[in-house]
């Protein structure tokens, strides 16, 4: 080891020789990366050094740690991430004393061609699916529909959702290694405006997103919800 390697602090040698794994590509997006037990005890450190390396390269956004799983490569940050989308379920939760919700269905379903391909399951193969209506002070806010992985979340359709929101249960069983999301202005269908209590024509904001658990698809959900007065992105009036 060179005199100018043994000045960096302990934790900082292991981190960038993790960087370097990752710029090399030898260790890809997804791929779980040695332990802190192993990384201990190839730099012969403590655990605790190893460990403080690994945090802040996941603090980073370089890795991803899953509780019981182990610490893997992340996905690298979008590019082009325009705009800040809004965080509803920070609102859609019963902590919040003027959250309601509405279970219009919960049940199992053949997942049909465009689902099934989002999901990576064959047409027709057994899907769990859920809508429900998100309402702050008893106005209805957002149509929330989900298509799940039964081998993910098995326990999905077993769930009492006037508890915890199907969102925050799916996060609880399994933490996301990655999320996409997309973002549609639309006219929604009379079923989607008659549940918000919405005009037929009134303009929407649709926002899909679809969860990952590194090669495996949690769920695919579309949220929909009014965009009369919604602004998304930063305090820029024009």
């Amino acid at each position: 080891m060179s005199q100018n390697r043994e000045k960096f602090p302990r934790y900082a040698q292991i981190k960038s020789h993790i960087k370097a794994q990752l710029d090399s590509g030898l260790w890809r997006i997804g791929e779980r990366i040695p332990s802190e037990t192993q990384l201990s005890d190839d730099f012969s450190v403590s655990r605790m050094t190893a460990r403080r390396a690994v945090q802040e390269l996941a603090d980073e956004g370089l890795l991803e740690r899953s509780v019981g799983a182990g610490t893997f490569v992340a996905q690298p940050p979008s590019p082009i991430s325009a705009v800040e989308l809004p965080d509803f379920q920070q609102h859609f939760s019963f902590s919040n004393p003027q959250y309601s919700n509405r279970i219009i269905a919960l049940e199992a379903i053949a997942a049909e061609r465009d689902i099934a391909a989002l999901l990576g399951f064959t047409e027709g193969e057994l899907i769990y699916y859920s809508v429900v209506v998100h309402s702050i002070d008893s106005v209805p806010i957002q149509w929330e529909e989900c298509f799940v992985s039964p081998q993910l979340v098995p326990a999905y359709l077993k769930q009492n959702y006037h508890k915890v929101s199907p969102q925050a249960y799916m996060n609880w069983v399994i933490i996301p290694s990655r999320t996409e999301h997309q973002l549609q202005a639309i006219t929604a269908d009379p079923v989607v405006t008659g549940a918000l209590g919405l005009a037929t024509l009134t303009p929407c904001m649709k926002i899909s997103r679809r969860s990952w658990n590194h090669e495996q698809v949690i769920s695919v959900s579309r949220c929909i919800a009014s965009g009369v007065n919604c602004r998304i992105g930063a305090e820029l009036l024009l």
